[in-house]
């Protein structure tokens, strides 16, 4: 039995490390060995005292001897905001504490649907009163995204769930003291009392770029995308369970007019009591979401668009942003890359925990940082769209290996010239064909200067694992690891980085492609590339749907080749000041000294991949260092 003591410095740690992510409220409730759970009063406000979730007790007065558990909450008001939204909440019959990270956007029909009795106009009280009604079977019924963990005071059970493309979150760690769980890794490792990286990680940051495909600490893990697990105290014991199959469900699911399966989509993720915000990349998927956006709010409606350009640099997209803003008007905030250095990165490293692997991440973390300067709360983005509608040149390669003839009629308009996709088509198939222990050859002789023999050879995770068909890959990439263990995750890679940011800064992204209920199912399986591409040009069957929301230049545009910025060039800029990174201490474990100071000497005459490794290292160094 741990003392009171104890429980008091663990929640005050938790508080204290996730301050960024929440700055409207703070929630705490102490679990008590036979007797009901206690809020307690942490933020110093004054709550009413009618809904019985509402602290009444300070710290002082709650802590007290008989404690087994705590749930602490910070809270990012977006729906409902006011004291009324305090977290943990509890259900009308005090039974279930529920601590939510998220939205759920169909919380009104829900509360319709089945005849909830809601008195806080909170998606929180929906999902919870939900919850009391028929536990983990509402999952299914849930549209949005959400990390969240409910207590059942009755069987003194722990339950965490997390949402079905892994938008929000979970990190979780299980020893002989107990269990635990946050929406960042800092207390956690605290906690574990360690700091030692997993060197597999380290070695997919630079082999893949690969943030999240492992866990970065031994200690520490992550809840898949689409599981729950759960915590009995009584039995030491932890259960965990997949509760969505993209296959299963998918299938399942009936094709519907992708018009208005995303006007729909778009009028519930509209919902918000906070201003919102639009990024503008200059592709077609951000200006859908825009061009959504005006339809459903109107004309008069003032609405902010964010972008990042480089003009006069390669990667430059301030002409197609500006088409955009052309079309549907609205205050255009312009964030200029040439701007960024090292100490952007600095700053993300910090904030972010964890090491960037190209320029792309900091454009990101800068534009964050701006909307947040501008008071929006809530940034649409149009992550998603690529892996549902067969947007990426890979899904072009696969065509071709898979069924050439079949994509051949239009490949004037393929994202990548014919030959390319051949050649690419080519060195797929051979690497598909190669046994592992060629494939760890390779591997040692381009990386084995760098990494030891053992890391090379244990490392089985691969970007182009080897898959059955079109729909297994694009699914693979929607859904990662969830699908299947093969699969890294790449949309999970850049939601991860997109909470990341966006929390640094106390902002919400919200991806109508990633995060909707009925869209995946709507497609996956049901199309061919040929179909997706309707017209003759990738993503066509999207760019048809919504043909009058686009400029007619971005309407035939096909050379987007995802958030471009002039990686190379701010390398070259900003390499004089990474030295004491690449060469830092911390690393020697990690990655061959040998192999940092022989690159490190070359830098003015070596390749642009080359210099991305030197800008990963670097991000590596800080990494290490804020690690102490």
């Amino acid at each position: 039995m741990k003392d009171p003591a104890y429980w008091k410095k663990w929640a005050q740690e938790f508080l204290q490390d996730l301050e960024h992510r929440g700055p409207d409220d703070q929630g705490l409730v102490f679990m008590l060995r036979n007797k009901e759970p206690l809020p307690v009063n942490v933020s110093q406000k004054n709550y009413p005292d009618s809904l019985q979730y509402m602290p009444v007790k300070t710290y002082d007065e709650s802590v007290q001897p008989g404690i087994t558990g705590f749930l602490v909450h910070k809270r990012l008001s977006i729906i409902a905001p006011g004291v009324r939204g305090h977290q943990p909440m509890c259900d009308a019959t005090g039974r279930y504490w529920l601590t939510f990270n998220g939205e759920i956007f169909n919380y009104i029909e829900l509360r319709k649907q089945y005849r909830l009795n809601t008195i806080t106009d909170t998606d929180t009280e929906v999902l919870l009163e939900l919850w009391a009604k028929m536990e983990e079977k509402c999952l299914p019924v849930l549209d949005g995204f959400f990390a969240f963990c409910v207590y059942d005071s009755l069987e003194n059970t722990y339950t965490v769930v997390r949402d079905r493309t892994g938008v929000k979150p979970v990190y979780f760690r299980k020893s002989d003291n107990g269990f635990a769980f946050a929406s960042e890794e800092k207390t956690l490792r605290k906690l574990a009392g360690s700091t030692n990286l997993n060197p597999q990680a380290v070695y997919l940051h630079m082999k893949h770029s690969m943030t999240d495909a492992v866990q970065w600490f031994d200690e520490v893990e992550t809840l898949k995308a689409g599981h729950w697990i759960k915590w009995i105290p009584n039995l030491r014991s932890l259960i965990v369970r997949k509760w969505f199959d993209p296959v299963g469900t998918n299938r399942l699911q009936e094709r519907k007019d992708l018009r208005e399966l995303l006007f729909d989509s778009m009028r519930k993720r509209l919902r918000s009591d906070v201003p919102i915000g639009f990024a503008v990349s200059g592709g077609i998927d951000s200006a859908i979401i825009l061009g959504l956006g005006r339809w459903l709010l109107g004309m008069d409606a003032k609405l902010h668009l964010f972008s990042v350009g480089a003009p006069g640099l390669p990667g430059d997209e301030s002409a197609w942003q500006q088409k955009v803003h052309q079309k549907h008007g609205g205050s255009w905030h312009r964030i200029d890359a040439a701007q960024f250095s090292t100490d952007d990165l600095r700053d993300l490293v910090a904030k972010t925990a964890r090491p960037a692997v190209a320029w792309n991440n900091v454009g990101h973390f800068v534009l964050c940082r701006t909307v947040r300067n501008n008071d929006i709360t809530v940034l649409f983005n149009g992550q998603g769209a690529d892996e549902l509608f067969g947007g990426y040149p890979d899904y072009f390669v696969q065509a071709y290996n898979q069924d050439k003839h079949s994509i051949t009629d239009f490949k004037d308009h393929w994202p990548l010239s014919p030959n390319k996709i051949r050649a690419m088509a080519l060195k797929r198939k051979l690497r598909n064909w190669m046994s592992d222990s060629m494939k760890k050859s390779i591997d040692k002789r381009i990386w084995g200067q760098a990494f030891d023999s053992e890391i090379i050879q244990s490392n089985d995770i691969e970007l182009h694992p080897p898959v059955r068909d079109l729909t297994e890959l694009m699914m693979g990439d929607y859904y990662g690891n969830s699908l299947d263990p093969k699969f890294y995750g790449r949309l999970q890679q850049m939601l991860a980085w997109e909470d990341r940011n966006g929390m640094a800064f106390q902002l919400e992204s919200r991806n109508p492609f990633a995060d909707d209920l009925s869209l995946p199912g709507s497609l996956f399986g049901k199309f061919g590339l040929k179909e997706l591409s309707e017209g003759g040009y990738p993503k066509g069957i999207l760019r048809n749907a919504f043909k009058d929301l686009l400029p007619l230049d971005l309407y035939a545009r096909t050379d987007k080749k995802g958030f471009t910025l002039p990686e190379d060039w701010l390398n070259m800029r900003e390499m004089p000041r990474w030295e004491s990174f690449v060469l830092s201490s911390r690393l020697d474990p990690y990655v061959q000294r040998s192999y940092r100071e022989k690159l490190w000497k070359l830098r003015d005459k070596c390749t642009p991949l080359d210099r991305n490794r030197l800008f990963k290292l670097t991000a590596l160094g800080m990494f290490l260092e804020d690690l102490g």
